[in-house]
C-alpha cells in the first residue's frame, strides 16, 4: 500500500512491547512476566487487526484460548514492557473482548462503504450492525445521505482512538529500502496494542484498501491481488482438502 505515512519497525526509537504465554484468573487475562519476550511494537505483522477482530468475531461461542493465543502472539491491549515490573500486566476478559467486538464492527463497517460506493447503492451499509445514524440524529433520507454518514462516523471513531498517539518524524537511514540517508518520514507511534490496531487500520482507510471476505473461512483480509480468494496460503490448502473430503463422501454415498 502506498501511503503518505509510512512505518519502520527496524529502528529502536519506536516504543517496545511484550508478548508471550498468558492464563485466566478470575475473569482476567493475565501475562507471564517472567516468559514475555519484548519487541518493538510496530514489528506486529500484519494480520494484527484482523487476528485481534476475530477474537469476537462470534459472540455465542468466546473462547479465552483465542485470547490467550493472541497474547502470546501480540501481548496484551493495554499493558507492555514498562509494565512488567508493575504487577499490573492482567487485564478484564470482557474488556478485551468488547473492544475487539466494536473493532470488528468498524472493519466490517468499511468493507459495507465500500462496496455500497461501487455499487451505487447503500444496501451495503443498511446491514451494518453498528446504528450509525443515532449519532446524527436522524435516519438518512437517501442513499447518498447515508453513504456521508458512514463515511463521518467511520473516521470520527477511528481519530478518537488515535487521541494516544504521538508524530514525530522518522529518518529512513537503518532503512535498507531507502535509496538516500536525507528522506524522512512521517511517522505515528501508538501508546498500546490497542492504539496501533488502529493506526494500521487509519492507514487501511486512508490509502483506500480493499477489504473481501477470505471463501474458506469467512475471515475479512486485504488481498494482496484481485485473484486472491483466501486470507491464507493454510486457508486455502483446508478449502481444498475440506472440498475434496466432501467429494470422497459424495462419491461413497453414490
Amino acid at each position: 500500500m502506498a501511503s503518505e505515512i509510512a512505518y519502520l519497525p527496524t529502528l529502536a526509537q519506536y516504543p517496545q512491547w511484550v508478548r508471550g504465554p498468558a492464563h485466566i484468573v478470575e475473569d482476567q487475562v493475565v501475562l507471564d512476566t517472567r516468559r514475555a519476550e519484548p519487541y518493538f511494537i510496530h514489528e506486529a505483522d500484519n494480520d494484527l487487526m484482523f487476528a485481534f477482530a476475530r477474537l469476537a468475531a462470534d459472540l455465542d461461542n468466546l473462547d479465552e484460548r483465542d485470547v490467550l493465543a493472541f497474547v502470546r502472539r501480540y501481548g496484551l491491549l493495554w499493558h507492555g514492557a514498562e509494565d512488567l515490573s508493575s504487577g499490573k500486566c492482567s487485564e478484564p476478559l470482557a474488556e478485551v473482548w468488547a473492544e475487539a467486538r466494536f473493532f470488528l464492527e468498524l472493519l466490517e463497517l468499511y468493507a459495507n462503504l465500500r462496496d455500497s460506493v461501487r455499487s451505487g447503492s447503500a444496501g451495503p451499509l443498511r446491514t451494518a450492525k453498528i446504528d450509525f445514524s443515532r449519532y446524527f440524529g436522524h435516519k438518512a433520507a437517501d442513499d447518498e445521505t447515508l453513504m456521508a454518514q458512514a463515511s463521518l462516523f467511520l473516521g470520527e471513531q477511528v481519530t478518537e482512538a488515535l487521541e494516544g498517539c504521538t508524530h514525530g518524524v522518522v529518518s529512513t537511514a537503518l532503512d535498507a529500502s531507502s535509496s538516500s540517508p536525507d528522506r524522512f518520514l512521517l511517522s505515528i507511534n501508538p501508546p498500546n496494542l490497542l492504539s496501533l490496531a488502529y493506526v494500521r487500520f487509519a492507514q487501511v482507510i486512508v490509502d483506500r484498501a480493499p477489504m473481501v471476505e477470505c471463501s474458506g473461512c469467512g475471515q475479512t483480509f486485504i488481498p494482496e491481488s484481485g485473484k486472491q480468494k483466501y486470507c491464507t496460503k493454510s486457508c486455502a490448502s483446508t478449502s481444498r482438502w475440506r472440498r475434496w473430503k466432501e467429494n470422497q463422501t459424495n462419491k461413497q454415498g453414490t
